[in-house]
């Protein structure tokens, strides 16, 4: 138990992004069933247990609400933020099953070959995103 503890700490010491992405892994398809299901269980788990929280943390998390800019502003993510954060420390209840996983069946597989077809449809959905998160500030003027 300890062991585990000290897991979850270190993947928490390495970032939120972290711990967010992983969480994710472990209920997509790459994972078979026997991962999946557990994470999935812990998640939905996780998730209704944190409702409560959010609706006792509604004073915080409306002065939050309100002070960040109004074009950045999202109620769910902010307004369920305790429920968001126990639906992806619930899905890490997977993570031992991913352990077992991956040594007994995903370390000994290639990894899937991707496609032409695949790799210029992944370049163009990329080329076509909008990246607002980062505004550009133009050298030259149009």
């Amino acid at each position: 138990m300890r062991l585990v503890v000290a897991a979850l700490l270190l993947v928490v010491a390495g970032g939120c992004s972290a711990l967010h992405r992983y969480s994710n892994e472990l209920v997509t398809s790459p994972r078979t069933l026997f991962t999946r299901a557990p994470a999935a269980v812990g998640g939905s788990i996780g998730f209704a247990v944190g409702l409560p929280l959010s609706v006792v943390a509604l004073p915080v998390t409306t002065v939050v609400y309100r002070s960040q800019p109004p074009e950045t502003r999202e109620k769910l993510s902010t307004f369920l933020f305790p429920s968001w954060v126990l639906w992806k420390v619930g899905s890490l209840v997977g993570a031992p099953f991913d352990a077992v996983e991956w040594v007994m069946w995903r370390s000994w597989q290639r990894p899937p070959a991707i496609s032409a077809e695949e790799r210029e449809r992944i370049e163009s959905r990329w080329d076509g995103l909008e990246f607002t998160e980062y505004p550009v500030t133009p050298i030259y003027p149009r």
